[in-house]
């Protein structure tokens, strides 16, 4: 791993996410575009709330080969962040078919469904959660958008 990249990640670990981003700056053009720095950026991003440029580099991410189900949940959660919900389900629909057996993957799409107003296709993707990771129940019961779909 280069040294630029090591430090970029000590930084981050201290939580001193400007000096983090400033040694990914200082890498070489083709390694600013490696996926694992892309990413080590795109969760940097996140920690500051810079849900802009942290949607870019997942758009990136997510275009790649191989892109697993986390990243276009992050990508989601990012576009939810600027109130971009439309956007938001279609970053989570744009993930390969094996997402839908992710039950996180289902809960945020449930999610953003609800507040579109597809409440019986939120309905039917949070139940899909459940059935495929019940732990993720106390979540549901917790979120204002889901708890409803599922009291009875």
């Amino acid at each position: 791993m280069n040294h630029v990249l090591r430090a970029a990640i000590g930084w981050f670990e201290l939580g001193s996410y400007a000096e983090a981003l400033g040694e990914l700056d200082r890498l070489p053009v083709g390694d600013r575009n490696r996926t694992e720095t892309l990413e080590l950026r795109a969760v940097i991003l996140q920690q500051m709330d810079r849900w802009d440029e942290a949607a870019r580099s997942y758009t990136v991410l997510c275009g790649r080969d191989g892109a697993p189900v986390d990243r276009f949940i992050a990508w989601g959660c990012c576009l939810y962040e600027m109130g971009r919900i439309p956007e938001c389900r279609l970053a989570l629909l744009s993930a390969p078919e094996e997402a839908r057996t992710c039950g996180l993957w289902n809960f945020h799409l449930a999610c953003y469904e609800s507040i579109l107003g597809n409440k019986e296709e939120a309905r039917r993707l949070v139940l899909e959660c459940l059935r495929l990771e019940p732990g993720l129940r106390e979540m549901v019961q917790r979120n204002e958008n889901l708890a409803p779909l599922v009291a009875s």
